[in-house]
């Protein structure tokens, strides 16, 4: 008889909270899990339909942070640090990573991944099986200033400007408002990471790098500099497309996201 885990996740759509209970059925054979990990500004529902896109034999996910909340620190039920972010994120799925299990991360969502591969590995438990990462420099390199006194409409042009906001963004206030509530904190609370100067483990599980040829954010070299932190096999692929690539070219995108994956399902099956 299979155990269960069960973990909740939440988010928040047009200013209220949707909650969402998802079941992982332990001791019996699954398919690779593929925790999902959005970027700064977005939610869980940008990851609405991968597990369609991506077939059988890959469950998807989506990963609702917890609160940020930088500009209160302290706010009940929030996090301000990436430190604080890491250990929770780790803490409420480690039941679920008992099982063979794969990362991707979107821009913060890849530093956020990272960190959360990291803790596992210092706590001698189960690493990912693959570790994708998407629009985000390695881990030890300088982030660019984007946080000094982000304004509501300096953070919208910043959204508008590398694809992330559309059309029903401009169109609801609301949400708009909330979009760039969640950037602001979102960039200050990445812009608290401090890459360990000792203690570094390189991932001992494939490394996949997807990169924008026109990121504005993210130079070809800082991306491919993500084969430091790799112990074992390595790849770069320069996607065409901007910081979100994965949504100008999403059949491209999917199937180099499917190719990455099956080193993973190959890794685990045998």
């Amino acid at each position: 008889m299979a155990h269960t885990t069960r973990y909740a996740t939440h988010d928040t759509v047009n200013g209220a909270t949707a909650g969402t209970q998802r079941v992982v059925a332990r001791g019996e054979t699954a398919p690779l899990r593929l925790f999902c990990f959005h970027h700064a500004g977005g939610s869980a529902w940008s990851f609405a339909g991968w597990e369609r896109r991506l077939g059988p034999g890959i469950e998807v996910v989506p990963v609702s942070l917890f609160p940020r909340s930088v500009s209160v620190p302290g706010s009940p039920g929030s996090v301000s640090t990436m430190d604080d972010l890491v250990r929770e994120v780790a803490g409420r799925f480690a039941p679920a990573f008992d099982e063979p299990y794969a990362f991707y991360g979107h821009s913060m969502g890849a530093l956020v991944a990272y960190g959360v591969a990291q803790r596992r590995l210092a706590a001698g438990r189960r690493p990912p099986a693959c570790f994708v990462t998407g629009a985000h420099r390695a881990p030890h390199l300088p982030a660019p200033e984007l946080t000094t006194d982000l304004s509501d409409t300096a953070a919208l042009e910043l959204l508008l400007g590398l694809g992330g906001a559309g059309r029903l963004l401009r169109e609801n206030p609301r949400r708009m408002r909330a979009a760039v509530d969640r950037l602001r904190q979102d960039l200050l609370v990445s812009a608290t990471y401090r890459h360990p100067a000792e203690g570094h483990r390189p991932l001992p599980c494939p490394v996949h790098v997807l990169h924008g040829s026109d990121d504005p954010l993210v130079p070809l070299a800082h991306a491919a500099a993500w084969n430091r932190h790799a112990a074992g096999s390595f790849s770069l692929r320069v996607m065409p497309g901007g910081h979100f690539f994965h949504k100008e070219h999403q059949g491209l995108f999917f199937e180099e996201l499917r190719r990455s994956l099956r080193t993973a399902d190959a890794g685990h099956r045998r």
